[in-house]
C-alpha cells in the first residue's frame, strides 16, 4: 500500500497500465563476468515470452 502511494499507481484502468509499462522501462542494474545490464525489463519479459512460445 505504501508503495502505490510513494509511486502514484493505482489500480484504475489506464493509470494501472501506464504504471506496468514504467515498470517494465527500468534498466535493472547487475554485472556478470564483467558484462553491465543495460537492458530495460522489457527485453527480458519479452524474449521470456518468445522463448515459452517456441517450446511449447
Amino acid at each position: 500500500m505504501a508503495e502505490e502511494e510513494k509511486t502514484g499507481c493505482r489500480g484504475d484502468g489506464c493509470q494501472h497500465t501506464a504504471c506496468m509499462l514504467n515498470w517494465l522501462k527500468v534498466a535493472d542494474t547487475w554485472a556478470i563476468g564483467g558484462w553491465q545490464n543495460r537492458l530495460p525489463r522489457l527485453y527480458y519479459v519479452v524474449g521470456g515470452l518468445v522463448l515459452l512460445f517456441l517450446v511449447l
